[in-house]
C-alpha cells in the first residue's frame, strides 16, 4: 500500500510546472522587448547602458548582461564607435526572420500533425493560448496580445516533439515579440488574433498542404503587409514633436 502510496504521488507531483525565478537580467530583458514592442524605444535607436540602468533603477551590471543577451539574438547591434543600437525592421531583414520563421513553422506543423494523428499530442495547449489571446484583445492589451502569440507558436514548434527545432526558433522568439507588438499598432488586434483560429483548426483537421498555406500567409503576406519602416517613422516624427512641445 505505501508503494502505491507513493506511485500516486510522484504521478501527482509531475503534473506540477516548475517554478521559474527571473533574474534581473531576464526582467531587464523583458523590459528593453516590453519597451520596444510598444513603440517606446524604436528600432534602430540607441541604448544606452547607464540610462536603461537609471530608468530600471539597476546597477549597470544586470543592463550591460542583458545587452549581451539581446545581442546574441540579434534585438540589438554592437556597432563601431556607435554603441548598442536596436535591431532594424527593414524589409530586407525583416524577409530573412520570416523565411527561416516559416521554414521552421512549416516543419513543426507537419512533425505536430502527424504526433496528433498517433495520439502523442493534441492542440489543447494552442487553444488555451488562444483563448487568452481573444481575452488579450478583448481588454485592448496590445502587447499582450503580442507576448502571447510568441507564446502561441513557441507552443506549436513544442507541439512537434522535436528539440532541436525548438531550439533553432528559440532565438527568434524576442525579435518575434517586437515585430508582433509594432504590428498591433498597425492592425486591429482582434483581426490578429482571429488569423490563429484557422491554424489550430487545419492542424486539428490534420491537413498539412492548408496549413503550410495558412502559415505563408500568415507569415509573410500579413507581415509583409504592414509597412513597419514608415510606422518607424511617424512614431520617431512623434517623439521628436512631443520633445519639442
Amino acid at each position: 500500500m505505501a508503494e502505491i502510496a507513493a506511485k500516486k504521488e510522484r504521478k501527482g507531483l509531475s503534473r506540477l510546472a516548475p517554478l521559474q525565478t527571473k533574474t534581473l537580467v531576464d526582467q531587464v530583458v523583458d523590459a528593453i522587448v516590453e519597451a520596444t514592442a510598444r513603440g517606446e524605444f524604436l528600432p534602430g535607436d540607441r541604448i544606452v547602458e547607464a540610462e536603461v540602468a537609471r530608468a530600471l533603477n539597476v546597477s549597470r551590471i544586470p543592463v550591460r548582461e542583458a545587452l549581451r543577451l539581446l545581442e546574441s539574438q540579434s534585438v540589438v547591434v554592437s556597432e563601431r564607435y556607435r554603441g548598442m543600437r536596436l535591431m532594424s525592421v527593414d524589409i530586407h531583414g525583416l524577409e530573412k526572420i520570416l523565411r527561416v520563421r516559416l521554414a521552421l513553422e512549416q516543419l513543426a506543423g507537419a512533425e505536430a500533425i502527424g504526433r496528433i494523428k498517433e495520439g502523442l499530442a493534441d492542440t489543447g495547449p494552442l487553444e488555451h493560448i488562444l483563448a487568452r489571446m481573444h481575452a488579450a484583445a478583448d481588454a485592448e492589451d496590445s502587447f499582450g496580445v503580442a507576448k502571447l502569440d510568441t507564446e502561441f507558436h513557441r507552443c506549436l514548434c513544442q507541439l512537434s516533439g522535436n528539440d532541436v527545432l525548438v531550439r533553432s526558433w528559440e532565438p527568434l522568439s524576442r525579435q518575434l515579440t517586437i515585430i508582433f507588438g509594432l504590428a498591433t499598432l498597425r492592425k486591429p488586434v482582434k483581426g490578429i488574433v482571429a488569423e490563429h483560429d484557422d491554424v489550430i483548426a487545419a492542424l486539428r483537421a490534420g491537413d498539412r498542404d492548408k496549413y503550410n498555406r495558412l502559415m505563408e500567409i500568415h507569415i509573410l503576406e500579413y507581415t509583409r503587409a504592414v509597412d513597419y519602416e514608415d510606422l518607424v517613422e511617424q512614431l520617431r516624427k512623434i517623439e521628436e514633436n512631443h520633445k519639442a512641445v
